[in-house]
């Protein structure tokens, strides 16, 4: 039988190269790839690209509260201390008890709205409607 052979070019070394020896046993193409990656991100950080982007994404990720997707509602909901399902959800939006509106043929929730539906939903500080694990009714019957 042939044993493998490995190849020593296949393994990364750390990215932090500290002297020109460090660069000698590498392949010329990766020692390119690495000065080059430097060099961008060092041109990028003097300009405040970095720090523009990072600002923009930053941003982007905040939820508009006028304008939720049912994901986003589904996670306010259930951080709002009314734990919910997506199937839950759907069929509290097909009976027309939670309050929706329908662009694109997509669903879309208010933040404002879906607050106070939850709390006139509440009793005794606990959400109406939804089943825990402990709430569910038990099986009839024995084990087989």
């Amino acid at each position: 039988m042939r044993e493998k052979k490995t190849n020593p070019q296949t393994t990364n070394p750390p990215i932090q190269m500290n002297t020109i020896t460090d660069y000698l046993n590498l392949p010329f193409i990766e020692v390119l790839k690495r000065l080059l990656k430097d060099a961008v991100k060092d041109c990028l950080a003097e300009s405040g690209v970095l720090a523009t982007l990072a600002n923009a994404s930053a941003k982007s990720k905040k939820r508009d509260p006028d304008g939720l997707k049912v994901t986003e509602a589904l996670e306010f909901l259930n951080e709002n201390g009314y734990p919910m399902k997506i199937g839950q959800l759907y069929k509290e939006t097909s009976n027309g008890t939670i309050p929706h509106w329908k662009f694109n043929n997509k669903l879309h929730f208010k933040e404002s709205e879906l607050l106070s539906w939850a709390e006139s939903r509440l009793v005794n500080g606990k959400a109406v409607g939804v089943l825990n694990a402990e709430d569910r009714p038990k099986k009839k019957g024995g084990s087989r």
